[in-house]
C-alpha cells in the first residue's frame, strides 16, 4: 500500500508540472489580462507563425475569427478618418443653416443662435449710421458756412463815357463800354461788411468831334478821331450792406491793364473852291498803358444768385500818352483826359 501511495504521487506531480511546463493560460483568464502580460498581444502561440485564437475563455463557441495584430492600425486610420469627415459634413450643414437664415427668419428655432450676432451686427449699423449721419450734418453745416461766407459768380456790364476832367475836354462826346468776368465775395470779418473782387475783360470806344469855322476867311475844318481800347482789370470793392439785407454801398479800387488798342483821325478841310480830306489810321493817338480808377458802386440783392449794382468809376490816369501822339492839333497833343465811367452791372452767383 506504501508503494502504491508513493506511486500515485509521483504520477500526480508529474502531470502538475508537466501543465505548468506548456504555458497554457486557463479558459477563465480574460484576454485583457493576456495583453497585458503579453506586451499587448494576444497571441497564445508557442513562437510558431500558427494564427492565435480570436477568444480565449468561457463563452467560446469557436466561430469566431482570428484577427492580426496589422490589422489593428488600419481600423483606427478608417475610423479617424470617419470621425473628420462626419465633423466637416456636420459644419457645413451648419453653415448651410447660417446662411439660410435672415432677418426675417429670426423667430425660426433653427435661426435663433444667430440672434446674438444680428442683434451685435445691427448695433454696429446703428453706430455706423450715427457717425455718416453726424459726419454729413458737419459736412453740410460746413458747406453751408463756406456758401454763406464766400459766393462765386460772374458779371456783365455795360456803361458809358459821361465826360472827362482834365484839360481841352470840351470836343470828346459820349463813349460806350462793355465788360464781362468772374467775381468772388467773401465776409471779412463784421457780417455787414464783405469784399468783391473781379478779373473781367472791358471794352471802351471814345469820340472826338471839333468843328473850326473861320467866317473871315471862308474857311471851315472838322476833325473826327476814335479811340478803341481793351483792358484787363481787376476791380476790388469793400461793401457794407444795409440792414434791409437788400441794399450794398461799397467803394474800392479799379486796375486797368492795356490789351490792345487802335485810333484813326479824319481832318476834313473845305473852302469856298475846295474840299481836302486827310486821314491816319495807323493809331495816332495812343492810350496809356495802365491805368487806376475810383469805384463807388450801388448794389441790390434780387436773391441770394442774383444782383444788379450801378458803378461810378473815375480815372486818376490820362487817356491819352502825350508823348507819342501823332496828331498835331494841340487839342489832342495838349490834352488831359481823366474819364468818368457809369456802368450797370448783372452779377449771377453760383
Amino acid at each position: 500500500m506504501k508503494l502504491l501511495r508513493v506511486l500515485t504521487a509521483i504520477i500526480f506531480s508529474g502531470i502538475v508540472c508537466s501543465a505548468f511546463a506548456q504555458d497554457e493560460y486557463p479558459a477563465e483568464v480574460d484576454s485583457a489580462w493576456i495583453a497585458s502580460q503579453n506586451g499587448g498581444s494576444t497571441e497564445l502561440n508557442d513562437g510558431n507563425n500558427e494564427e492565435a485564437p480570436a477568444c480565449i475563455g468561457d463563452g467560446c463557441n469557436g466561430t469566431e475569427t482570428a484577427t492580426t495584430a496589422s490589422t489593428a492600425p488600419e481600423q483606427d486610420t478608417t475610423a479617424k478618418a470617419e470621425t473628420v469627415t462626419a465633423a466637416k459634413g456636420k459644419k457645413a450643414e451648419d453653415d448651410s443653416d447660417e446662411e439660410d437664415c435672415t432677418p426675417a427668419d429670426s423667430l425660426l428655432p433653427e435661426c435663433k443662435d444667430d440672434q446674438p450676432a444680428s442683434r451685435y451686427d445691427d448695433d454696429d449699423d446703428d453706430t455706423y449710421d450715427r457717425y455718416a449721419n453726424e459726419n454729413a450734418d458737419i459736412s453740410r453745416a460746413s458747406r453751408e458756412g463756406f456758401s454763406n461766407g464766400f459766393t462765386l459768380g460772374f458779371r456783365f456790364g455795360g456803361g458809358f463815357n459821361a465826360f472827362f476832367l482834365g484839360e481841352r475836354t470840351e470836343n470828346w462826346r459820349l463813349g460806350y463800354e462793355a465788360s464781362a468776368g468772374i467775381v468772388a465775395q467773401t465776409k471779412i470779418g463784421i457780417p455787414e461788411l464783405s469784399i468783391s473782387v473781379g478779373l473781367q475783360f472791358s471794352y471802351f470806344r471814345y469820340r472826338y468831334e471839333a468843328n473850326d469855322d473861320f467866317e473871315y476867311d471862308d474857311y471851315s475844318e472838322k476833325d473826327e478821331a476814335q479811340l478803341n481800347v481793351i483792358l484787363f482789370e481787376v476791380p476790388a470793392i469793400v461793401k457794407y450792406t444795409l440792414e434791409s439785407n437788400d441794399i450794398t454801398v461799397g467803394a474800392g479800387l479799379n486796375l486797368g491793364i492795356k490789351l490792345a488798342g487802335s485810333s484813326n483821325f479824319d481832318q476834313t478841310i473845305s473852302t469856298s473852291t475846295t474840299t481836302e480830306h486827310i486821314s491816319s489810321k495807323d493809331d495816332p493817338l495812343p492810350t496809356e498803358g495802365v491805368e487806376l480808377s475810383g469805384i463807388v458802386e450801388f448794389g441790390y440783392l434780387v436773391n441770394r444768385n442774383f444782383s444788379v449794382d450801378l458803378r461810378l468809376l473815375q480815372r486818376f490816369t490820362n487817356l491819352l500818352n502825350n508823348d507819342v501822339v501823332e496828331v498835331s492839333e494841340i487839342d489832342l497833343k495838349k490834352a488831359a483826359l481823366y474819364g468818368f465811367h457809369v456802368t450797370i452791372g448783372l452779377s449771377l452767383y453760383l
